[in-house]
Parts: C-alpha cells; structure tokens; sequence
C-alpha cells in the first residue's frame, strides 16, 4: 500500500525532486507503480477515460490545487494511457502549473512541443513510471545491455517499448546507444554516457546500407557484427572500435528500435 504526505511535496518545485520525494515516502514502491492511487491520494477524485479527437489528456481542478479530476484517452494502449495520466499528475503537483485547468494534445504528452510545463509534465510522468532506482537495480543484475532486457522491464513497468528504451539507455553503466527509426529513416537516436563515439546517423537520414536494421523482419534476440565505420564517425588520432553490435526490434506502422553496443578499448 502507497502513501503520500503533501506537505513534504509543498516546496518542491522540480519533477526529479517531486519524484525523490515520492519514492522516499514509498521505499517498497510496488512494480508497475500504482498510478491511480497516488494521484487519489495527492487529492484526484476522479480518473476516467474520455473519447476526444483533439486531446490526448485533460486536467481539471479547483482554484488551489487540493482537488481535481484526470480524464486520458481510451484510444491509446494502456502504457499510453498510464503515461497520460502521470503527465496530468504532473500539472497537478508542480507548483508553478498554477492553471486549474489543462487540455493536453498528443504533441504535448509526445514531445512537451514548445511549452516548459508540458515538458516537465512529461519528465515527471516518465520519473515516476520507471524510477531510475529502480530501474539502475534491475541493471545491475541484467548486466550487458539486451532488447530481451528492454523488452522485460517494459512489461513490469507497465511502459511503452520507447519509453523504457530510452530510460534504460540513459541510465545504462553500459557503452550503449539505441536509434527509433520508422520506414528505415532515424527519427532520433538516445546514448549512455559510457558510449563516447559519435554517431555518424542523424535525425532525417536512412539506417545504415550495411546494417541488418534495414530489414523488414528481425529477431530481437539476435546479435549482429558489423563494421563500426557503419555507425560511427571516424577520427583521426581517435582509437574507433573495429565492430559495433545490433539487436532490432520491427515494430508495427514501420517503426523499429535498434540497439548498438561495442566493446569497450
């Protein structure tokens, strides 16, 4: 069973540290984190989903924030959903989201667009969904880096495959990167501060020639050797690792998930 102080939140301003708070409070926080009743104990009477073309989450609450109700998307898979809700969590609990009222779209709970509050809604959501104590445990057991990894902690978090990729990467102790292709064109790649070598792909520009990630099945399980020069950019003066190593996940709509890894000098 979850517990929340309030007042302990009351001066804390930014999402990591609403998030610390939150966990210090809760030192056996349950695996998926239990969304709902947090938000019903921080003062969300009502949580339900709603049928809307335009917005993808919604906030409504009174004049000082000690009440509210939380309306998400019922298009959406259920990692989405639990996303949306922890994005208008979010709204709710920091402090200088002063608006009693908040209409989400997808590009809000996707990016954050332009606005700071939809991006600190956003960190805040995936802090308190996947928890970086929780998660660097978990690593520390899995050890080298692994799509079946990524895949595993997915399912128990409850998250989206994106989501969970890149905060596994991020918090990796692992020279590693993962690349979010869709119809074989990067859309953006996410690297641990352990993988040191510059990749040679771009936002905009095709996967590899040579690179197995260009085909239209994978097994996730499996590990291909490639020549590095494929992936990273080559310095002079700079020792490059011979080969760089791919797992890929084809996903649905021509979305793919490739995760590279190599060996450290």
């Amino acid at each position: 069973m979850v517990q929340l102080d309030l007042i302990e939140l009351a001066d804390l301003v930014r999402p990591e540290q609403l998030v610390a708070e939150i966990l210090r409070q809760n030192p056996q926080m349950p695996v998926p984190v239990p969304l709902e009743d947090l938000a019903r104990l921080a003062g969300i009477s009502k949580i339900e989903a709603f049928t809307s073309e335009g917005f993808e989450g919604a906030l409504i609450a009174n004049a000082t924030k000690s009440q509210g109700a939380i309306f998400y998307s019922n298009r959406g898979p259920r990692p989405r959903q639990r996303f949306t809700i922890g994005h208008e969590l979010g709204h709710f609990l920091l402090p200088w989201h002063r608006q009693a009222k908040f209409q989400c779209t997808a590009e809000d709970i996707t990016s954050g667009g332009n606005k700071d509050w939809e991006i600190q809604a956003n960190q805040f959501a995936a802090e308190l969904l996947i928890p970086a104590p929780l998660v660097k445990t978990r690593l520390q057991k899995l050890k080298d880096p692994e799509l079946a990894h990524i895949m595993a902690l997915r399912d128990e978090f409850e998250t989206s495959m994106e989501m969970t990729a890149r905060r596994v990467v991020e918090l990796s102790e692992y020279a590693c990167a993962v690349i979010f292709s869709k119809d074989n064109v990067v859309r953006y790649p996410v690297w641990s501060p352990y993988f040191t070598h510059r990749l040679c792909v771009k936002k905009g520009e095709r996967l590899p020639a040579k690179s197995p990630s260009r085909e239209a099945a994978s097994d996730p399980d499996e590990w291909h050797e490639l020549d590095a020069h494929w992936w990273l950019v080559e310095r002079r003066g700079e020792d490059t690792p011979e080969s760089v190593y791919e797992q890929t996940l084809v996903q649905e709509n021509g979305h793919k998930v490739t995760l590279l890894t190599y060996d450290p000098e």
